[in-house]
């Protein structure tokens, strides 16, 4: 037979077991809670947080009913059992009060105010039969007062939520109201960057007889920033087709600026100028003089296809080198005359560099995203790589190309991937009559 000390050590025991698996569950949500806060998609904040407010404040289940007619957040305790009927928040008279007027209530007991299978019926059952006893509903309201909409926590027992569970669920409540303007801020600066992205890019190459084109763009910008990487492809006299590919410094706001000044102004200067190293002059001069410091590495062709192939001439202003495929498999590396990056100082050193194309053969344009991308160890993607990769794409189409390097570099760096990455390749189809240089450059300045 057990005695009264035995009793009272049980119960101390009992006690300390639960204080300390409070304490546990405490620490475990504070660890969440730091993961939640930091999520920019609101949707999983919401469901982060709703369950971080549940589980401190011991509820079985946890809603989230937001302002005006978004969608509602349902969150249960791994043993919850479902529900038989689902509370109906509106039609329940002591929910709806507090949710409409944006003020905490806290229910200890439903049967005090519910007495009647009717009154208690809005209020919902577990499919076990249970009713639901005790309730919260906790505002969510920022540090102007504006509501977000309203956390409502429920469990069977009565009298379930003390004052000292109340009040941390309180404090999470008024955590997701700031959590959620950020989240929704960012979401919606990431929209806009997405947005402001794809109007700096053509939404599809041209179509372009004896030259099969490929582009891949992939933005990797920190926090959804717009990136500075661009291309574009387009006819620069009858014939004779431009391709240019660039790379802002930075991001944001300011990077994007440049890079919609650049593609316009290539695009502008383009039939007046007979040589790449002009446009890429009088680039130089459009976005030098600027304040902020920012500069621009681009790399500019002209290509006259014909049955025999593609007469090309290029220039480059401190981009890294075009790389020629051959057909064959081998590779060259187009790295005379790298040139200064523009904008930087008001003459830029650049020049021109020919290269012809046979049947097969391809040239391949890209950013530093992809040379300089590193893994986790900090080890670089590198020229030498990124040659030996196309070596084993002889035979593929353009954008069988493209896509290998895309992937090779996206797979290189994981999810340490901290720049654009933007490739273009253009790749001669067969053919049978070659184009004198001569006629590459004056067919521009006619």
């Amino acid at each position: 037979m057990s005695t009264s000390p035995d009793r009272a050590g049980a119960a101390a025991n009992a006690l300390l077991a639960r204080v300390e698996a409070e304490r546990t569950e405490i620490e475990e949500v504070l660890i969440e809670l730091a993961g939640a806060l930091a999520e920019s998609d609101p949707g999983r904040l919401v469901q982060r947080l709703v369950e971080a407010t549940r589980r401190t404040a011991g509820a079985t289940f946890g809603l989230f009913l937001p302002d005006g007619h978004g969608q509602v957040s349902y969150v249960r305790s791994p043993d919850h059992p479902g529900f038989a009927s689902a509370p109906d928040v509106g039609e329940a008279p002591l929910l709806a009060a507090a949710v409409e007027s944006g003020e905490a209530l806290a229910v200890d007991d439903l049967l005090r105010w519910a007495r009647t299978s009717d009154a208690q019926q809005p209020y919902g059952a577990l499919e076990d039969g249970s009713l639901v006893r005790s309730w919260l509903v906790l505002p969510v309201r920022d540090d102007t007062g504006g509501s977000h909409g309203s956390i409502v926590l429920g469990h069977p027992a009565p009298h379930r939520f003390d004052h000292r569970r109340e009040r941390l669920a309180r404090g999470l409540a008024q955590h997701l109201a700031g959590a959620l303007d950020r989240a929704r801020e960012q979401h919606e600066r990431g929209r806009v960057a997405r947005v402001l992205q794809e109007t700096l890019l053509p939404p599809l190459l041209p179509a372009v007889p004896g030259l099969d084109l490929s582009a891949r763009y992939r933005a990797t910008g920190v926090g959804n920033l717009v990136g500075g990487d661009f291309y574009d492809v387009f006819e620069a006299d009858d014939g004779v087709w431009a391709v240019v590919l660039g790379d802002v410094s930075g991001f944001g706001p300011e990077a994007a600026a440049i890079t919609g000044q650049a593609r316009y102004t290539v695009r502008a200067v383009a039939r007046d100028e007979p040589t790449p190293s002009g446009v890429l002059r009088r680039l130089n001069e459009a976005i030098g003089g600027r304040s902020d410091d920012r500069f621009c590495t681009a790399v500019y062709l002209r290509m006259q296809p014909s049955p025999a192939g593609v007469e090309l001439v290029l220039s480059r202003g401190g981009h890294p080198p075009p790389l020629v495929l051959r057909d064959g498999g081998s590779v060259e590396a187009l790295d005379d005359a790298a040139g200064m990056p523009l904008g930087m100082f008001a003459d830029a050193e650049v020049s021109d560099v020919w290269c012809s194309l046979a049947a097969g053969d391809a040239i391949v344009l890209y950013t530093d995203g992809v040379v300089e991308a590193r893994d986790a160890t900090g080890e670089q993607f590198g020229q030498e790589r990124l040659e030996s990769l196309l070596k084993s794409c002889a035979g593929r189409t353009a954008d069988g190309i493209a896509r290998r390097i895309e992937l090779a570099a996206m797979d290189f760096q994981g999810e340490t991937a901290s720049d654009d990455v933007a490739i273009v390749v253009a790749r001669a189809s067969p053919s049978s009559e070659p184009v004198s240089r001569s006629e590459l450059v004056q067919s521009a300045g006619a």
